[in-house]
């Protein structure tokens, strides 16, 4: 076999060049293309790639699209035929060259794969939450993220990594009633929340969120008992990690916590393990003589406030209110449990409250009619008062624009779960 130096397929193709100036004229313009296509040409009976394709082509002066335009091949090849005494010498050269490229492109790219390998598995099996913790406070990106995820792809719909001890990670008193906020983004309103009900509140002029809830009275104590643990969850990746961070600088850690998830996959996980580590701590002092009253580890209050309303019709599936999550929901509650749902798209809260008026929905939760309650601006349908009186931060940009906020209410009613009708229609 003939061994080609860089320097012996420069001199080719220089000779291949000369040849075709002096000698026709027509081939200067059929040299580059005509001979690569006739090589193309040649080898049509053997299995050729797209990457193959585009190298040739780009060669050829035909760009690097990697599908072919046959008609402007052939019309290349017809003319690089007429110049037959050139073709030989063309080939080789080109023969070479390509092969020379095609062989550097492979150990590039072995040597790339071999280096990304590890990271590229270790990325493939992990949550997408996981590899938002790479981020840190001080980065710049820490506080930027993406305003929509798809939460049907297959990245996230994998269940999240939760620490092994978890939910006594995140709560010192795990047998207590909890408060679940879905969606609850870079947690403003649990801040708030939690800070106003334990005395943690936030300086003034610090934060401008903050301080517009001033604005607004604290009426959680009618529908929240005094003493609570408070979960936010957050489908996209590197916002709940934000929210935590700021429950350290709140000073209220053991009380409010984040997690990053998806709740139609995490949901029924993470309820499942707070209800079991309330019962294990009951059973403990119970057993050494604490006489712990008995189990005070409910779902006492849900809210679903101003969720991605994910407007295309090829797109309403992705939203977060499922007949999937409304059965979890009804699962955990206890009768006189509350969901609370708001949006300032219609559209996207009758969405939700379908949900809660249908199937599982309306065998274990009564939607809540109370006149008293009502926000007196006119607005007849969907037109209840905050009943925590504490608003998110969409809430508070919504109402300075003189907007319409459209909000429901149900009660977890006294049908116990499983019930004989939901059990019944599972079976049909």
């Amino acid at each position: 076999m003939a061994v080609y130096s860089i320097a012996s397929v420069q001199m080719a193709l220089f000779l291949a060049l000369s040849c075709t100036t002096i000698t026709h004229k027509a081939a200067s313009f059929t040299y580059s293309k005509g001979s690569l296509l006739a090589k193309r040409r040649a080898v049509t009976a053997q299995y050729v790639t797209k990457e193959q394709i585009k190298i040739w082509r780009d060669k050829a002066g035909f760009g690097t699209v990697a599908t072919l335009n046959k008609q402007e091949d052939d019309d290349a090849i017809n003319k690089a035929d007429s110049v037959p005494s050139l073709m030989s010498a063309a080939t080789a050269a080109a023969d070479i060259s390509l092969h020379h490229e095609e062989h550097q492109n492979k150990v590039d790219l072995q040597n790339n794969d071999d280096n990304n390998d590890s990271e590229d598995e270790e990325e493939r099996y992990m949550p997408p939450w996981s590899l938002a913790t790479q981020r840190t406070p001080s980065s710049k990106a820490f506080a930027r993220f993406r305003q929509h995820v798809n939460p049907l792809s297959r990245r996230f719909q994998m269940p999240t990594d939760l620490p092994e001890n978890w939910p006594y990670s995140d709560f010192t008193n795990v047998n207590l009633p909890l408060y679940l906020d879905i969606g609850c983004g870079k947690g403003g309103f649990l801040l708030e929340l939690v800070g106003r009900r334990h005395g943690q509140d936030y300086p003034d002029g610090t934060d401008t969120y903050m301080n517009n809830t001033r604005l607004f009275a604290d009426t959680t104590d009618e529908w929240l008992p005094p003493t609570m643990n408070y979960l936010g969850l957050e489908i996209r990746p590197g916002v709940s990690q934000y929210a935590q961070n700021r429950v350290e600088k709140r000073g209220l850690s053991g009380k409010l916590s984040f997690v990053g998830c998806n709740a139609n996959v995490d949901l029924d996980r993470l309820l499942s393990l707070y209800n079991e580590a309330a019962d294990n701590d009951r059973e403990e002092q119970e057993g050494g003589g604490g006489g712990v009253g008995g189990r005070n580890n409910e779902l006492k209050f849900v809210s679903i406030q101003f969720p991605d309303p994910h407007f295309k019709k090829s797109h309403t599936k992705r939203r977060v209110v499922t007949p999937a999550l409304v059965t979890t929901l009804a699962k955990y509650m206890n009768p006189g449990g509350v969901v609370f749902l708001q949006s300032d798209i219609k559209e996207a809260l009758e969405a939700m409250r379908e949900k809660f008026v249908e199937d599982d929905g309306l065998v274990y939760f009564d939607e809540h009619n109370d006149n008293d309650k009502k926000i007196d601006d006119g607005q007849e349908e969907y037109g209840l008062a905050n009943p925590l009186g504490i608003p998110t931060e969409r809430e508070v940009s919504v109402l300075n624009q003189e907007l319409p906020i459209y909000r429901t209410l149900f009660l977890r009613n006294d049908v116990s779960y499983p019930s004989k009708s939901s059990l019944l229609a599972r079976n049909l």
